[in-house]
């Protein structure tokens, strides 16, 4: 008894294991998606149990596979809808937690090595419908390494390479002298097709002035 108990433990664990890892994108998912396909894998199998001790242990061992083939379906396709939504909320938390670091009246300086995460910043000014940024002078792609140094796209001469964090403070400085506004849009990737945004507008004195709510988009 005590054997057969520890072998549907064990199997319905690493079963449920596989279900987790295959199907979730974070370590949190990855834990409570486990443990719910456990208590349900275990149930399953004890139910399988019950319903065949009259029958041949042959017939007994096929009907527990079937149950446990069908009950991994079902939970795959129950959790998968359930982890997304679940992923989506806590990337949204996320970003809200970055965005609430920012502050109005913070400089360039201030913001730049302020918001982490997996997030690139699209910057540019706000310009008068007269002036052709063809160049794009008045533009900025950036994007924070894992090391602390960024990735710049900074104009259309093959302007790319990696930044230290001084480096790209004096950068965006010396392009946002151009005596504009300027929007930096914050983009954050999440483990489904929706990300997260939020905007944060400099005034002409280089301070930040304005700073948008977070939005998901496709």
């Amino acid at each position: 008894m005590q054997k057969q108990l520890l072998i549907r433990l064990v199997v319905t664990a690493l079963v449920a294991c596989l279900i987790a890892v295959v199907i979730s994108h974070g370590m949190l998912s990855t834990v409570w998606i486990g443990i719910v396909c456990w208590v349900g894998l275990y149930w399953l199998w004890k139910w399988g149990d019950g319903k065949s001790t009259t029958r041949p242990s042959w017939w007994r061992v096929l009907r527990r596979m079937i149950i446990l083939v069908a009950g991994t379906v079902a939970f795959i396709v129950f959790l998968i809808p359930v982890t997304m939504i679940l992923d989506l909320c806590h990337a949204e938390a996320q970003v809200s937690t970055e965005r609430n670091k920012v502050r109005i009246g913070m400089t360039i300086t201030d913001l730049l090595p302020l918001v982490h995460g997996d997030v690139g910043i699209r910057a540019h000014a706000v310009l008068p419908d007269n002036i052709d940024d063809g160049k794009l002078m008045h533009y900025a792609n950036l994007m924070q390494n894992r090391d602390g140094t960024f990735w710049c796209m900074c104009g259309t001469e093959a302007d790319f390479g990696n930044l230290t964090e001084a480096q790209a403070v004096e950068l965006m400085k010396q392009k946002m002298s151009d005596g504009y506004e300027w929007r930096w849009r914050y983009t954050f990737l999440s483990g489904t097709p929706r990300h997260f945004s939020f905007t944060v507008t400099f005034g002409r004195d280089g301070r930040v002035k304005d700073i948008t709510d977070v939005w998901g988009w496709d």
